[in-house]
């Protein structure tokens, strides 16, 4: 298993023997700061739904127990989470999936970089609507979001880098994170996309916390 000393490297660290939110609270401080959720909670729970008493617009909302697409948490803040960290305690067949831009980047055009600085998407959520870029720096630190549930292309460089993005998703074969009991995970949600897979017969109950980037 991967240790918090991977995940500079690797983009995700997997943390074994977590036992509780306050032990998932913990790991979060141990890797950045906090930042509280509208609700003011440093953490959240997520609990598998049909979607039909969720916020409009929000995946749960639009894919209820179906599987998510690839995306990046936080996308429509303007410095998305840098880190998002997530434990469960029980068993699920529901798997997290992810995908890293460095193997994204190794198979769509050379220009990722140069198409990425020209787009332009259009962002919209029940707060609101912005326009965006997918690339961004802070503190020197190279970033890219994605979310296709909120992100729209505006310009025809965004259309291109949409279009590549999704073929090089269905390309690639994502690596699986397996919830067998009191797990814990923290991903670089500047330099991977991840998504779920189907919830089936089971009540999936996860914990979720964003770092600052």
């Amino acid at each position: 298993m991967l240790g918090l000393s991977d995940l500079e490297d690797n983009g995700v660290a997997i943390i074994d023997d977590i036992h509780s939110r306050a032990e998932v609270i913990n790991l979060a401080k141990s890797v950045g700061v906090i930042r509280p959720h509208p609700n003011g909670e440093d953490i959240s729970t997520l609990k598998s739904s049909d979607g039909k008493n969720s916020l409009p617009g929000t995946l749960s909302n639009i894919y209820g127990l179906s599987a998510f697409p690839f995306h990046t948490d936080t996308a429509f803040w303007g410095v998305p989470a840098r880190y998002v960290v997530m434990g469960m305690f029980r068993k699920s067949q529901c798997t997290t999936n992810y995908i890293s831009f460095c193997d994204i980047a190794g198979v769509i055009s050379s220009d990722f970089r140069s198409m990425a600085e020209k787009s332009i998407y259009l962002v919209e959520t029940f707060e609101g609507c912005k326009y965006t870029s997918p690339i961004f720096c802070r503190n020197g630190v190279l970033g890219f979001r994605f979310d296709p549930n909120v992100m729209k292309p505006a310009n025809g460089h965004a259309k291109k880098l949409h279009g590549e993005l999704l073929a090089a998703m269905g390309a690639i074969e994502p690596k699986k994170i397996h919830w067998n009991g009191n797990k814990a995970v923290v991903f670089d949600n500047w330099k991977n996309l991840h998504s779920r897979s189907a919830v089936k017969n089971e009540r999936r109950e996860l914990f979720r916390i964003y770092l600052e980037g």
